[in-house]
């Protein structure tokens, strides 16, 4: 009840703009942006009071207008309250955008709409691929030390021990695969109509 009140004291009188989600990348790290501006352009609304804020700017996921802009601004922050990067009234000067949207700040894809994120770099890739042979590598050791078990069974649990070792140290080397969010009926609705699917994958800006 109380928010409620509050937010229609704050409301604008005229909530039309755009609403928008950002990839930033900042000194302190990646984060996600999702915000509310009148102004026509993602640029413009971070560059508003010259602090160089649009040098942040990583990758636009959407940026729609629509007439209710403010109002589906608070509800998404609102649903999205407890996730927040530094809290819904955070202005801390050492870290991003401090008193200039920091509240407005997550420090994953909330949404799910990034698609970058379920891409490996190419040092992930290489990484990977050197992990696999390694596992390959522990299993020629493994099935070799198993061939040599009859004649010498010192040497072969020598292969044995260091085959499994190097397969158990493969597997704890795996990241886990990050899960897109489930989102309620009415959040992914509306999130269908900020963006829609001949809209969605923009490019870094």
């Amino acid at each position: 009840m109380f928010n409620n009140i509050k937010r229609w004291f704050n409301r604008p009188k005229n909530p039309a703009g755009h609403v928008y989600y950002a990839r930033l990348k900042t000194p302190q790290g990646t984060y996600y942006k999702l915000g509310y501006t009148s102004k026509l352009t993602l640029v413009e609304r971070m560059a508003f009071g010259h602090h160089g804020d649009e040098k942040l700017i990583d990758r636009e996921l959407f940026f729609t207008f629509r007439e209710d802009a403010w109002d589906v601004e608070q509800t998404l922050l609102e649903h999205f309250n407890k996730h927040r990067a530094f809290g819904k009234y955070s202005n801390d000067p050492l870290m991003p955008l401090g008193g200039r949207g920091q509240s407005e700040l997550f420090a994953h894809d909330i949404l799910g709409l990034d698609d970058d994120i379920d891409k490996l770099s190419v040092q992930d890739s290489k990484a990977l691929q050197g992990e696999l042979a390694k596992a390959n590598e522990g299993c020629l050791m493994v099935l070799f030390g198993l061939v040599l078990a009859p004649f010498t069974l010192g040497l072969s649990l020598l292969f044995i021990a260091g085959g499994l070792s190097g397969i158990l140290d493969n597997g704890k080397g795996h990241r886990p695969v990050a899960k897109r969010p489930q989102h309620p009926p009415s959040i992914r609705e509306l999130l269908d109509a900020l963006n829609p699917p001949d809209c969605a994958g923009k490019g870094a800006v």
